[in-house]
C-alpha cells in the first residue's frame, strides 16, 4: 500500500507556472514532487475501507439508514482505489528513476523502511507478544486459542504470501484479525516484480503489457467464476487483481506524455463522473457494488479501476491552489491519508476491541454508529502513536537510499530499456537539469 511519503508527482525539470493551463499543472515529463490532492484521495480510500469493515447498521427502513448501508456496502472498493493509487505512484517513481545509478537499491531500500517495520511489528505482536501476555493474565481467554490457531499459518504472513494461502484454501481464515493483510501481500508482490518490468521495457512496451494485464485479469476472473471457484479465489489472487494496479500504471505513463496528458486531463473528471453514474445504475440492476456478487467480482473491478484511475489522473493534474485540489487536501482527509497505512494495518484489531465495550439502552443503529466512531477515533490514536514512535523514525533511514538523480550529461540508454524517442527526451532532461 502506498503511503503519504510516496505521494510523488513532480521532480526533475521544473515547469514554469506560466505554462499551466486553467486549473491544471504545467506539463512535466518527470512529475515527482508532493501532490496534496492525492493525500485526500488516499484518505478517501481508507475511509471507504473503514465504512465497509466497521460501519454495521441494520435496515430499519429509514432513508438515513439506507444511505449509510449503501456507502458502507460499497466500501470494499476502497481497496481497488488503493491498488490503482499504488500502481500510479510506484510506476511513476520507477519511470522517473530508471536507467540511473542505484535504481534498484534505492527503490527497494525506501520501500523496506516504509513498509516492513510496522508490518513485521504487527506480526510479532499477533503471533507472540499478545498470546504470551493474555495467556499469563487470562489463560482461559478465547483469544489465546484463536491466536494459537492463527500462528499455525504465520509462515505465509512472514513471506507476504498470505493471499495465496487464502486462494489455495478457497476461503478466508476463520480467525479474521489479519484477513485484510491479503491486499498488503498483493502490493508487496507487485513492488518486487514491477521494478524489473519497468527497467526492461520501453514505455510503449510497458503500456502494451499493462493493457494486456488488465484484459488478462478480467478474463481470469470470468473464467474462474465460470468454473465455479469460490469468490475468495477471484478476490485475493494476485493475477486476478493486476488490472487495478496496471490501470494506475497506465495513468502514470499517460501523465508523463505531453499529448496524452493534454487530452486526458480534460476528460478525466467527466470520465470519473460518468463511470460513477454507470456503476450506481448497474448496482440497481446487478448489484455490482455489493462485494461477492458475480458482477462485482468480474466487470466490477475493471470498471472501478477505470473510475479510480480517472479520479487519480485528474487529482494529480490539478494545481495546488485550485478549489478542487484544496477540497481534496482538507485537513481531515489529509490526516487520514497521512496515517492510512497504520490505519489499514491496525483497524480490525481495534474494531474487535471496541465491540467488546458494553453499549446498552440504545438501538442497533445507534450502537453501530457509536462503534464506528470509537473504532475510527481509537485507530487514529494508535496510528498517530505508530507514526511518531515507529514510522517517522524509520523514514529517516531513507537518507541511506537517496532517490537516483542524473549526475552528468553522458547518459547510457540500453536498447532494451528505451525507445529512441525516450532516449532523446531523457538526454534533453539530463542536459537541462545539469545546467540549472
Amino acid at each position: 500500500m502506498t503511503t503519504a511519503t510516496d505521494n510523488i508527482v513532480l521532480e526533475g525539470t521544473t515547469a514554469s507556472p506560466s505554462n499551466a493551463i486553467g486549473p491544471y499543472r504545467a506539463f512535466d515529463p518527470e512529475p515527482s514532487g508532493h501532490c496534496r490532492a492525492l493525500d485526500g484521495v488516499r484518505g478517501l480510500a481508507i475511509l471507504l475501507v473503514f465504512c465497509y469493515d466497521c460501519l454495521k447498521i441494520p435496515n430499519d427502513g429509514r432513508l438515513f439508514s439506507l444511505g449509510i448501508r449503501t456507502i458502507s456496502g460499497a466500501g470494499w472498493t476502497g481497496v481497488d482505489l488503493f491498488f490503482v493509487l499504488s500502481g500510479f505512484l510506484i510506476t511513476g517513481i520507477l519511470l522517473d528513476t530508471r536507467g540511473r545509478e542505484r535504481y534498484f537499491s534505492s527503490f527497494f531500500g525506501r520501500r523496506a523502511v516504509r513498509i516492513f517495520p510496522l508490518y513485521y511489528l504487527s506480526l510479532i505482536l499477533a503471533f507472540w507478544v499478545i498470546p504470551a501476555v493474555v495467556g499469563s493474565v487470562s489463560p482461559q481467554s478465547p483469544l489465546v486459542g484463536e491466536l494459537a490457531t492463527l500462528r499455525q499459518d504465520q509462515g505465509w504472513f512472514w513471506s507476504y504470501l498470505q493471499n495465496w494461502m487464502m486462494v489455495g484454501r478457497g476461503s478466508w481464515s476463520e480467525i479474521s484479525y489479519l484477513n485484510h493483510f491479503w491486499s498488503l501481500a498483493i502490493e508487496e508482490q507487485f513492488y518486487f516484480a514491477w521494478p524489473i518490468v519497468v527497467a526492461l521495457l520501453s514505455r510503449r512496451r510497458l503500456t502494451q503489457l499493462s493493457i494486456g494485464q488488465c484484459l488478462l485479469a478480467l478474463g481470469l476472473r470470468c473464467g474462474l467464476l465460470w468454473q465455479g471457484f469460490d469468490k475468495v479465489v477471484l478476490h485475493a489472487c494476485t493475477f486476478t487483481r493486476m488490472d487495478s494496479l496496471c490501470l494506475g500504471a497506465l495513468a502514470a505513463i499517460a501523465i508523463r506524455d505531453a499529448q496524452w496528458s493534454a487530452r486526458l486531463r480534460r476528460l478525466a473528471l467527466p470520465c470519473f463522473c460518468g463511470l460513477a453514474i454507470l456503476l450506481f445504475g448497474l448496482d440497481r440492476w446487478r448489484q455490482i457494488l455489493q462485494s461477492g456478487t458475480p458482477w462485482a467480482q468480474t466487470a466490477g473491478h475493471s470498471l472501478l479501476g477505470l473510475m479510480y484511475a480517472s479520479l487519480i489522473f485528474w487529482a494529480a493534474s490539478l494545481r495546488d491552489e485550485t478549489w478542487s485540489a484544496r477540497a481534496l487536501s482538507l485537513a481531515p482527509l489529509a490526516l487520514l491519508g497521512q496515517f492510512s497505512y497504520a490505519l489499514y494495518v491496525l483497524h480490525r484489531p481495534v474494531h474487535a476491541l471496541v465491540k467488546q465495550i458494553p453499549l446498552r439502552s440504545m438501538s442497533e443503529t445507534e450502537m453501530g454508529l457509536i462503534q464506528f466512531a470509537l473504532t475510527l477515533g481509537g485507530s487514529l490514536v494508535v496510528a498517530a502513536i505508530s507514526w511518531h514512535l515507529i514510522e517517522k523514525r524509520c523514514l529517516a533511514w531513507k537518507r541511506h537510499f537517496p532517490r537516483p538523480v542524473p549526475t552528468s550529461n553522458a547518459v547510457s540508454f540500453p536498447a532494451a530499456k528505451y525507445s529512441e524517442e525516450e532516449a532523446e527526451a531523457a538526454r534533453k532532461r539530463s542536459t537541462s537539469t545539469a545546467t540549472v
